[in-house]
């Protein structure tokens, strides 16, 4: 490895890949990561400068013009990893080849590989991992928008592009599936979105950090380039210039030389010590493991959630009545009802949170999105009173909701309706609260086997070396299973 990194750091220099002399680049075991050495460093620091000719993407790769490129999403992954195949396939003759050689040589263990054995004795662990993962997050990730398994839809364009491209460039043996997946592995698990012309790219060294929610770099870059040509300056794509002689694009390939994309400190960084970037603030660790591999000890972003019609589903099975189609049983429009919803009312709340993202969850502290509650009340509400009046219910129910939650901490608070449903609102919230309850116990039937956390974590304690996907698995259903058991014992309070 020591020779890898070597090679990697000389073709750094080649190509102005500028690295700040207080990093360390050094051996770890999914390749090489990045310490700090014996000078302690300032925050708002610029420790890595990374020419934008230096990153590797489906528009920049030798093969750009035979890779339909895609701005974001499974086929922007998928045509990158065609881009990175290509370039690892020509071996020394690609200009990335002082980077490509320093990366791992296996397969980064993603879920999506389990069922396949690319290393030998993987495939029993992988495959009973895969089914204590039934029903967790992290099998929802590992499924289209439209259902087909993303394993499928992986060997889907192995055949249909990544072949046939393959066998246009060269006339020697085509590339395996595993390496695809190898090649795939390292865009999941590596590469940044760093612009509106490179898109999803694979970014050397800045690569290298390894991830944390406590970080101490991050990656700036001027997104808002033209898509076109990538330019930062004006140019012919722009549609109030008119082509002249000596035009900025001419000297476009000074423009990009001159232009980079930074690590940049955000922390104080102690000397002798591991430097950390963050994939990304928000993720959790169902997201963690299906693009990286890895898992953190304890996520603040970690949830459990529901489609909005499997919701509906849920709760037509607790009601014993029949599903009736794909729609909702309300009679108001749902998103008539959620644009008109003050969450203000839950500003107090200690059971009902406002996400970033219209989701309906629980986090990781067991309590619902507001969104969540609201389809629950709705529901409950869509039996007992007019399309027109489900708004102002809820509106009340939810003031009324937080008032009882205040009220049950000790505090001196008069709860107040102001509604002629008056007499409906403690039945109602008492319903809504059984409601979320068993909505939980509904959701734990589908995960794990039937142990309780204890049960599951001493069987995690039982696995060995050869059972590491295994244990990642179990680890997930346990923080699942926690997250709900914390909802259902607060909402069990509320029922009284």
């Amino acid at each position: 490895m020591e020779h890898r990194i070597t090679t990697l750091l000389n073709w750094c220099t080649t190509i102005n890949i500028e690295i700040d002399e207080r990093l360390q680049i050094v051996p770890d075991a999914a390749g090489f990561t990045v310490y700090s050495g014996a000078t302690p460093i300032e925050p708002l620091q610029t420790l890595v400068k990374i020419p934008k000719t230096a990153v590797l993407s489906a528009k920049s790769c030798s093969a750009s013009q035979f890779i339909e490129s895609s701005p974001y999403g499974l086929e922007a992954q998928l045509a990158l990893s065609l881009a990175l195949l290509v370039e690892i396939e020509r071996g020394t003759s690609s200009r990335w080849y002082g980077y490509l050689q320093s990366l791992p040589d296996t397969v980064v263990t993603l879920p999506v590989f389990w069922g396949l054995e690319f290393e030998e004795g993987t495939l029993e662990d992988g495959k009973n991992a895969l089914k204590w993962l039934k029903g967790t997050e992290v099998e929802k990730l590992l499924v289209g928008f439209d259902g087909t398994p993303l394993i499928d839809s992986l060997r889907k364009y192995f055949l249909e592009t990544v072949t046939p491209t393959m066998a246009h460039l060269s006339s020697e043996s085509l590339p395996s599936f595993h390496r695809f997946c190898r090649a795939y592995s390292f865009v999941s698990s590596r590469a940044f979105l760093v612009d509106a012309y490179h898109g999803l790219s694979m970014v050397p060294i800045a690569d290298a950090f390894n991830h944390t929610d406590d970080h101490h770099v991050h990656l700036e870059t001027e997104y808002e380039v033209c898509p076109e040509c990538g330019s930062l300056q004006q140019c012919l794509h722009d549609r109030d210039i008119e082509p002249t002689v000596g035009h900025p694009t001419s000297s476009f390939q000074q423009i990009e030389k001159d232009n980079t994309y930074d690590m940049v400190s955000n922390a104080a960084i102690t000397p002798q010590s591991e430097v950390f970037n963050t994939y990304g603030e928000t993720l959790s660790n169902a997201q963690l493991l299906t693009r990286y591999g890895f898992i953190l000890d304890v996520n603040e972003n970690d949830s459990v959630s529901w489609e909005f019609e499997g919701l509906i589903h849920f709760l037509e099975e607790l009601k014993h009545s029949k599903l009736r189609g794909s729609c909702t049983p309300l009679a108001l429009p749902w998103n008539t009802l959620v644009e008109s919803f003050d969450v203000d009312v839950f500003s107090d709340s200690e059971l009902i949170f406002e996400p970033a993202e219209a989701v309906y969850c629980i986090n990781c502290e067991g309590k619902v999105s507001w969104q969540f509650w609201l389809v629950v009340v709705s529901h409950q509400c869509a039996s007992l009173v007019p399309a027109e009046e489900i708004l102002s219910i809820s509106m009340e129910l939810g003031r009324y909701q937080t008032s009882r939650e205040i009220q049950n901490l000790g505090a001196s608070v008069t709860i107040e309706a102001t509604t002629s449903h008056n007499y409906l609102l403690p039945s109602l919230a008492q319903k809504t609260a059984c409601v979320i309850r068993d909505l939980c116990q509904q959701r734990k039937t589908y995960l794990g086997d039937g142990r309780d956390q204890e049960g599951l974590g001493n069987l995690v304690d039982e696995l060995d070396s050869s059972q590491s996907r295994t244990k990642l698995a179990l680890l997930q259903v346990m923080t699942e299973i926690s997250i709900l058991n914390s909802c259902e014992a607060a909402w069990q309070e509320e029922e009284s």
